[in-house]
């Protein structure tokens, strides 16, 4: 059995990152004379930027984490950092197009999603040119009252397409985040990626079906008999 739709993670993902937004995030918080390493962001990779913003300012013991104003102003200002980012570093993970053009000639419906906000991710898809057909749908953190590791975006993402069976549905992704999100909505396939954010020791310990090293290998295992 393959499935009717296969939900990607954007940054880590199909998006390549290799701790370039973590990088990002530390040197915006140097702005506000916060010391945070690249490294501290990594487990908060595939979280809405509002927790990482309050977890930040949480770390370094700024009370200011609990003034919701606040931390909206700082998600406006690191959003236009991530933009400015990813004008120059938004590059497909290789074989991406592959690996979506492969899956939509199979009948299998192409969804993208991220704890970005609309305007970051309409960003990253327009640099990219994957909007017009290279993929089918996209549902970006801020569309949903709860997103990941909440399954409201897999269940939207059905909804859109007439998917009455999470059994039917792949979840990839490179984060625990990722992960628990297609364990919780009951997906049929909950695929790592290990060559993204996360390793394949740090993704091992959380539900999974499968974990490989790139998106390429998605299509064997997918369309297998």
């Amino acid at each position: 059995m393959k499935p009717r739709l296969v939900m990607f993670d954007m940054a880590g993902t199909t998006v390549f990152d290799r701790g370039g937004i973590a990088r990002v995030m530390s040197d915006f918080f140097k702005e506000y004379g916060f010391e945070i390493p690249p490294g501290a962001f990594i487990p908060w990779m595939g979280s809405p930027p509002e927790f990482v913003v309050n977890r930040s300012l949480r770390r370094v013991g700024d009370d200011r984490a609990e003034n919701p104003a606040f931390v909206a102003e700082t998600v406006v200002k690191l959003d236009a950092t991530l933009n400015a980012y990813f004008a120059d570093e938004a590059i497909p993970v290789p074989g991406a197009m592959s690996v979506f053009s492969v899956l939509k000639q199979n009948g299998i419906f192409v969804v993208l999603d991220t704890c970005l906000n609309r305007h970051v991710a309409d960003h990253i898809l327009e640099k990219l040119k994957w909007k017009g057909g290279i993929i089918d749908w996209t549902v970006a953190g801020n569309e949903v009252n709860k997103p990941k590791p909440n399954p409201q975006m897999v269940f939207e993402a059905m909804k859109r397409f007439a998917v009455d069976n999470p059994a039917h549905v792949a979840k990839v992704g490179d984060t625990p985040n990722d992960l628990l999100m297609g364990n919780i909505s009951g997906c049929g396939w909950v695929v790592g990626v290990t060559e993204g954010t996360h390793s394949r020791e740090a993704l091992m310990p959380y539900p999974h079906t499968h974990l490989v090293a790139n998106i390429n290998h998605l299509p064997a295992l997918l369309l297998e008999d």
